[in-house]
């Protein structure tokens, strides 16, 4: 079993293809290089703004650390014969498309990347999935693991891996994983709880359900749901997670009963 393996180069990244490495698979490795897990503050906010923004990814990196350690990636480099970095996409397309070519893989698995250019999608006769951070059709887009807390509906937070195709995280759905709340958890703890629990899982499903995976179809997602781009993200709306709530959503809402029922979707 082949796997051409596209993903993102942060903790939470790492740890899933360390998870993947460890299951027999031979697979190709391109590493995109992220954004650093601490942004520049803007200069144009309030000082209140900037240290809560500050505040906010300190508190990612910290919960990232804690949960995947500081050696996540070790194993998969280790076992991965093939690894390749890069930073644009685009620029490194034609080399993906002629490692595809080249080894024939029965699968394309791309998580934490850049958009898959059609080049690659178009490509016929093997399986194209995308792990996405966020609980499709509810949370498409960026920063899918902020969205649900700040709306109240932690339980929202969850991983999605679907079909790939042209448009942001609509593809038929494979499987579907949600937290598993912790009353004391904060919003970059639900984050991590969720896909380390996730990394560790689906490499084994994907394992034993191998012939389903190749050959069933997704489920469809009937409904537009929500998409969220990145241009809605504001560090003003950092004050309702750390100003009024103190990073304590999970709390509220346990305590007020406010916690629904996800109905997650699986072809397994």
């Amino acid at each position: 079993m082949k796997i051409l393996l596209i993903s993102g180069d942060h903790p939470r990244h790492l740890n899933f293809v360390d998870n993947l490495s460890l299951i027999g698979f031979e697979i190709f490795w391109f590493i995109e290089k992220r954004e650093n897990m601490i942004p520049k503050v803007p200069s144009n906010i309030s000082s209140n703004l900037k240290r809560l923004f500050k505040l906010h990814f300190d508190k990612r990196l910290e919960a990232e650390n804690r949960f995947f350690n500081i050696n996540t990636g070790l194993i998969a480099r280790k076992n991965i014969n093939y690894i390749k970095e890069y930073v644009e996409i685009e620029k490194i397309t034609n080399t993906i498309k002629k490692k595809i070519n080249e080894v024939k893989p029965e699968i394309l698995i791309s998580f934490g990347c850049s958009i898959i250019p059609d080049k690659i999608l178009k490509i016929p006769k093997f399986k194209k999935i995308n792990i996405h951070l966020g609980l499709s059709p509810w949370y498409k887009g960026a920063a899918t693991h902020f969205w649900p807390s700040y709306f109240l509906e932690p339980e929202y937070t969850g991983i999605t891996v679907h079909d790939l195709s042209n448009q942001v995280d609509s593809g038929p759905i494979i499987y579907q994983e949600a937290v598993n709340l912790n009353f004391n958890d904060g919003i970059h703890e639900n984050a991590c709880r969720v896909t380390k629990e996730f990394n560790k899982k689906f490499p084994m499903i994907m394992k034993k359900n191998i012939k389903i995976l190749l050959k069933k179809k997704g489920i469809p997602q009937h409904t537009s749901g929500r998409n969220f781009t990145t241009r809605l993200w504001k560090p003003e709306m950092l004050k309702l997670v750390y100003e009024l709530f103190d990073d304590k959503i999970n709390k509220y809402c346990i305590e007020n009963r406010s916690i629904k029922k996800v109905k997650l979707k699986s072809i397994f």
